[in-house]
């Protein structure tokens, strides 16, 4: 009997011993799951953070693009001798350089690609005893008007402007008056003197 009673007790207590290791397991888990959770969530938190982070970033970049001018520009020449009538829109042919397709050199007209503060400059070529009166037109407008004449020896005068450009609007050169006889009045038979048009964007705005 007393044998049996003290297996009982040897059982009993080895019971106990394993319940205590299955309570402390289960704590052990516990624990372990909610560091897991909490670096879990910390990551998120951080990821989060990070995923903010590049959106304002991406944000920034974007605003940045919209304001930065881009270059537009060009500079064009006839590349004959040219008479001139009133109302006419001179056409420069031949570009010695451009940024950009804005200048369109079959139909002597600069399109606007953005809203701007812009730039324009010309040069004529002129026959002695005849002139040529010549205005820098946006969409219409005289921004500039200038009489050239070629009294002084072949001399090839100059003409600018500043002006605002809207996106799509259109800048060209037009004669306004012809020589005082007709015929031939621009010069252009030698490499010394070109008759040239260019523009370039100063300032984009938004």
């Amino acid at each position: 009997m007393v044998r049996i009673e003290f297996q009982m007790e040897r059982l009993k207590l080895e019971v106990e011993q394993c319940v205590k290791r299955v309570e402390n397991i289960k704590t052990e888990v516990s624990d372990q799951m909610k560091t897991n959770r909490q670096e879990l969530e910390n990551g998120f938190e951080t990821s989060m953070i990070e995923v903010g982070n590049v959106t304002v970033v991406k944000a920034k970049l974007l605003k940045l693009q919209d304001t930065v001018t881009p270059t537009i520009a060009f500079k064009a020449r006839l590349n004959a001798d040219t008479a001139v009538v009133g109302s006419q829109t001179i056409v420069f042919p031949v570009f010695i350089f451009k940024e950009g397709d804005a200048y369109n050199p079959d139909t002597g007209k600069f399109t606007a690609p953005v809203s701007g503060v812009y730039m324009f400059s010309l040069a004529f070529c002129v026959y002695p005893k005849k002139e040529i009166l010549i205005s820098i037109m946006i969409e219409g407008t005289r921004y500039t008007t200038s009489l050239f004449n070629g009294y002084d020896n072949h001399g090839c005068p100059s003409a600018d402007t500043v002006a605002i450009v809207t996106a799509g609007q259109k800048v060209w050169v037009g004669a306004l008056l012809g020589g005082i006889d007709t015929g031939i009045i621009i010069f252009q038979n030698d490499s010394f003197r070109w008759n040239t048009f260019s523009g370039a964007l100063i300032n984009r705005r938004i």
